[in-house]
């Protein structure tokens, strides 16, 4: 599953000793670059943005990925494109998310405190009863609402239920909310400035690559393959963590302790999308560290069949952060990339410093 050459292995070197908070992680919030204390390094960021940003618009109702009371936008850099996607807050680290700009409900209202047109159409269609889920609903139509108003087109009601998938009300119902997210585009659009958010980021992006340890979790995010498989040599017993949606879980709900954590998510040879010849024609090659969205976006456009497994996947949140890659890799028996790739006839690449690829 990873699309890199395989390293040059040099007996001679070895990964530095842990090197403590070389710098804090750095997020663009609220429209400022934020620095966030290492203590506790595998805090998650719905902990970061309620205790410690003074967020608490942001919900905890499952803190397992499933209900989306927790949903936030994250933006991130994609060569010079700027993503912004929806995910849940409360199974994501925050020290994954370093060098990226997390919206929040909070971010919507304008200064002089008229409400965006998101939360406008929820009030008029009464998408909204006790209001606990509504903020996670409201950033996951908001997503929605940014990509359609960047291209001057109005949602479908497709469209609409898919960006919805991962949010659960108990109250209203999803009809109002659906016809909420149909009219949110009624409106002249109001967009974020999203090209000083693009210019934050490469300024962050310039930081040396996150190195934190809190003496409970050492947590390393290298830049390249070649870093990786140095680290993973030296500390065979660390957790890799890419989309932290199976290892959230083992923090918010097993209390695990995990004395070093691998972080993928800046490695950008892992989330490159190609297409290579191989025997019998062209092959498709997803890189592990691409996001279940684009990985199966992906195999859409090349076998339109898979579409509806597709949009049977998860929720858009979590095929959002969810990687291929780690989708196979641990093995769930409710990893439902599988079956997919091994109808196609799929073949896996593994590398190792040692043993290069195989």
């Amino acid at each position: 599953m990873v699309d890199s050459p395989s390293p040059t292995p040099d007996p001679g070197r070895h990964p530095p000793p842990a090197p403590g908070a070389l710098r804090p992680i750095r997020l663009w919030i609220g429209g400022t670059a934020r620095a966030l204390a290492p203590a506790g390094t595998s805090r998650t960021l719905l902990q970061v943005l309620r205790e410690d940003l003074g967020r608490p618009g942001t919900k905890e109702g499952c803190a397992e990925g499933d209900c989306g009371a927790c949903t936030v936008a994250v933006g991130a850099l994609r060569g010079e494109a700027l993503e912004v996607r929806s995910v849940n807050a409360c199974i994501q680290c925050a020290a994954a998310l370093d060098g990226c700009a997390v919206f929040t409900v909070e971010d919507l209202r304008a200064p002089d405190a008229t409400l965006h047109p998101v939360q406008r159409a929820m009030l008029d269609h009464h998408g909204s009863q006790c209001g606990f889920c509504t903020p996670g609903f409201v950033m996951s139509l908001w997503t929605l609402y940014l990509q359609h108003a960047a291209a001057g087109t109005r949602p479908s009601r497709t469209e609409v239920e898919e960006a919805l998938s991962g949010n659960l009300c108990r109250c209203t119902g999803y009809r109002p909310i659906v016809e909420a997210g149909l009219a949110m585009l009624a409106d002249p659009p109001r967009l974020p400035d999203l090209e000083t958010v693009r210019a934050a980021l490469r300024a962050l992006d310039g930081d040396a690559p996150l190195d934190l340890d809190d003496g409970t979790t050492r947590f390393v995010a290298p830049r390249s393959l070649e870093a990786l498989l140095e680290l993973r040599a030296a500390h065979p017993e660390a957790t890799v963590l890419a989309g932290s949606t199976d290892v959230g879980l083992w923090i918010t709900k097993q209390f695990r302790p995990l004395p070093m954590l691998l972080h993928l998510g800046r490695i950008e040879s892992l989330r490159e999308i190609g297409v290579v010849r191989a025997e019998g024609g062209a092959c498709l090659r997803l890189g592990a560290g691409v996001s279940l969205t684009d990985a199966w976006a992906a195999m859409v456009a090349r076998w339109p069949e898979c579409d509806t497994l597709w949009r049977r996947f998860g929720s858009t949140p979590v095929r959002n952060a969810g990687t291929i890659g780690g989708n196979v890799a641990n093995g769930s028996p409710i990893g439902d990339t599988m079956p997919m790739p091994i109808a196609l006839g799929a073949q896996g690449v593994l590398a190792a410093r040692a043993r290069g690829e195989r």
